[in-house]
């Protein structure tokens, strides 16, 4: 079993890795506010986030759920707020392209209870998870009474952002999956039960959901078929071009990240968000 759960590790880290370091979460844009949250969710286990946001009222929230095992470990330091690299993704690295004038963002953490191997895809889909991040919503509420929030996940964050918007309901607005496992992973990972997306029955998300896929992502367990039968189905982003795969193909570093198609992408996820007219398809 030890031999398993380590070859199914290295697997499913694939989803995170990068070429990148850690790195500062908030660039050089100015107005802009950073702050490291910690609530307490379950008796001592202490849930994370990274609130970023401009000194205006939002009018959203976009809740960002890193890929693979989303190990991020915020950390303030005299350069600024800074995470481990397994949790770097598209939504990590493009975080600062969600926040604008009209959207706050928050960045998702692991909890404490699950700093050993970080999110498993059977905690992604358990009822502890939506407890924590029901805090997350909680405390964004008191913050923001009037704003609308939405979960956002990437890769096996996008199973984190299904499994607990089901669960949450209509405490949340909408929920987004962007490179999202919609079918089985390498037999490592079906040792261990786990059938990410593929059974999921999607019309239990009470609220409104978006997908966006690159038809070009070649990640084992996010080929664009998987997605796109879904089309038709629920609001769709297809997206083409960018830049070719610099990394394993299940990192940010190829079209499984959207590398070449970041702004864009953001761009009509956030107009979704915000109920204005948003392009299908983004070449």
């Amino acid at each position: 079993m030890n031999a398993i759960l380590a070859r199914w590790r290295l697997l499913l880290s694939c989803l995170a890795i990068s070429v990148l370091g850690s790195g500062t979460a908030v660039s050089a844009q100015t107005e802009a506010v950073q702050e490291i949250v910690k609530l307490k969710t379950r008796g001592d286990v202490e849930q994370a986030y990274l609130l970023l946001h401009e000194k205006t009222q939002p009018e959203a929230v976009a809740v960002l759920f890193t890929g693979g095992f989303g190990l991020l470990k915020l950390r303030a330091t005299d350069a600024g707020v800074i995470w481990e690299k397994a949790g770097i993704s598209f939504l990590v690295i493009n975080q600062d392209r969600f926040r604008d004038g009209t959207t706050a963002v928050a960045v998702v953490d692991v909890p404490t209870d699950q700093w050993g191997m970080g999110y498993t895809p059977k905690f992604r889909k358990s009822e502890a998870h939506a407890t924590d991040v029901r805090h997350i919503v909680k405390d964004l509420r008191a913050r923001y009474p009037q704003t609308r929030i939405f979960l956002v996940g990437t890769s096996q964050g996008a199973t984190s952002a299904a499994y607990v918007g089901k669960a949450l309901g209509k405490e949340v607005d909408g929920v987004v999956l962007t490179a999202a496992v919609f079918e089985w992973a390498p037999a490592a990972w079906q040792s261990l039960h786990d059938s990410n997306l593929s059974d999921f029955d999607f019309a239990q998300i009470s609220v409104p959901l978006l997908i966006v896929h690159h038809v070009d992502d070649r990640c084992v367990a996010t080929p664009f078929a998987a997605a796109a039968k879904f089309i038709g189905k629920y609001p769709f982003i297809t997206v083409r071009g960018g830049e070719p795969v610099r990394d394993n193909g299940c990192g940010p570093q190829g079209p499984h990240g959207f590398l070449g198609r970041e702004e864009p992408v953001v761009t009509e996820i956030k107009n979704w968000m915000h109920g204005r007219a948003h392009k299908t398809e983004i070449q």
